[in-house]
């Protein structure tokens, strides 16, 4: 048997570099795919290329911030894997911008996309799992709750709330005796289509100095290295890891930054 005994699993942001390797991960270990994002085309794209290395995904198209979708990919998967056992939240969305240059409108929208839909995702996920016999819900947050970027306060803001939701459920899980497990992951600044070298030479000084000041560890970071601490938190291997917070840190070193 695989590592991951053909668990059924959702991963969101499907077309993104980041759910892409995490989906990837999984499915090497034995988890069924099903790859969920509003970009249509990578999305298929994504599960198409899983499918030809020998491996069970497929794609569904999902509104994260519609509870009518989050709903209708549920459906989906129980009535055609007959079980739920795991759950990635992923959203890519990110504003720069400061608390004096930022709007009202702007504000919803990093709350809808960074808090809400994760809450979608979960409240659509726990009664499935609870039919399931248990399960694992991985939300992605991101470091600047414990270093909040001057240039992100929006996008801070929402995954702090992320966090503490994650606590929250956790521990409602936990106490109505529900065998789900309820974590977050704290990316640091990977290797990905976002995050190039070029793309952080153009990073403002200011801002790129308050990034590695949040992170301890001054190695390079690898999608994989992400991918496999979602690998821990989907395994059974985990099951008395619930409400935690792990910290995938890993700067880009060795880089010549401009100084301001």
């Amino acid at each position: 048997m695989t590592r991951l005994g053909y668990k059924v699993a959702i991963v969101t942001g499907g077309a993104t570099d980041f759910s892409a390797q995490a989906a990837a991960v999984l499915a090497q270990n034995g988890a069924t795919l099903l790859l969920a994002s509003p970009d249509e085309t990578q999305g298929q794209q994504a599960a198409a290329a899983l499918c030809a290395k020998g491996h069970r995904a497929e794609f569904h198209h999902l509104i994260p911030t519609d509870p009518l979708s989050w709903a209708a990919l549920v459906d989906k998967t129980m009535r055609t894997h007959g079980h739920l056992d795991v759950l990635v939240n992923h959203s890519a969305a990110s504003l720069s911008t400061t608390i004096e240059d930022a709007t009202a409108p702007q504000l919803r929208e990093m709350l809808e996309q960074g808090l809400a839909a994760p809450f979608l995702g979960m409240k659509a996920a726990i009664p499935a799992m609870r039919q399931s016999g248990g399960g694992s819900i991985i939300n992605i947050a991101a470091n600047p709750v414990i270093g909040a970027l001057p240039l992100y306060p929006l996008y801070s803001a929402a995954r702090a709330g992320l966090v503490s939701l994650t606590h929250s459920t956790a521990l409602h899980c936990q106490q109505r005796g529900y065998d789900i497990r309820v974590n977050a992951i704290h990316p640091g600044a990977h290797e990905s289509e976002g995050l190039t070298e070029d793309a952080l030479r153009s990073i403002k000084a200011r801002n790129l100095h308050a990034l590695l000041g949040t992170m301890p560890v001054r190695a390079e970071g690898k999608l994989y290295d992400f991918a496999s601490t979602i690998l821990h938190l989907a395994d059974d291997e985990s099951m008395e890891l619930t409400g935690a917070e792990l910290f995938c840190t890993g700067p880009l070193a060795g880089l010549d930054f401009p100084q301001s």
